[in-house]
């Protein structure tokens, strides 16, 4: 897929989404914000999930600017459903649903695996700055 970019387009007013992802974008932010709970927020204001259609749906930010890249060009399958969608897929992964599905979860394995990692080098080595005495605390 090539896109093709328009800088003399910075300075239109720029279009909306199609109708069809907007629905459907709409929805999957009411799912997202009907599971989140109603609590008060770290200093006593609204907490939870808020302004989630800043970045899901067929209004959500795009990696260029609306000037540069036109709405209708996105392709099909990237809807603002998922997230971290943000209409860029230059070798066409997120094609096939079941593929991304795919994806989803070995990022998701990979990620905390990653956490985990992490908390292995800071904690043997802020243990051994606090007196323990462990050999190699200090990873590098």
């Amino acid at each position: 897929m090539r896109v093709a970019f328009k800088p003399e387009a910075l300075f239109k007013k720029a279009a909306k989404a199609p109708k069809k992802a907007a629905k459907a974008a709409k929805k999957a932010v009411a799912k997202v914000a009907a599971g989140t709970k109603n609590t008060r927020g770290w200093l006593g204001g609204s907490g939870g999930a808020q302004g989630l259609d800043k970045w899901y749906g067929p209004d959500r930010a795009l990696f260029l600017p609306s000037g540069l890249l036109d709405r209708a060009e996105l392709p099909d399958y990237l809807d603002g459903t998922l997230a971290g969608d943000y209409g860029y897929d230059p070798l066409g992964l997120g094609k096939d649903k079941e593929t991304v599905e795919k994806y989803r979860v070995n990022e998701l394995i990979h990620a905390r695996w990653a956490m985990l990692a992490a908390a292995g080098i800071i904690i043997p080595e802020g243990l051994q700055a606090n007196g323990a005495d462990i050999r190699g605390g200090t990873w590098f």
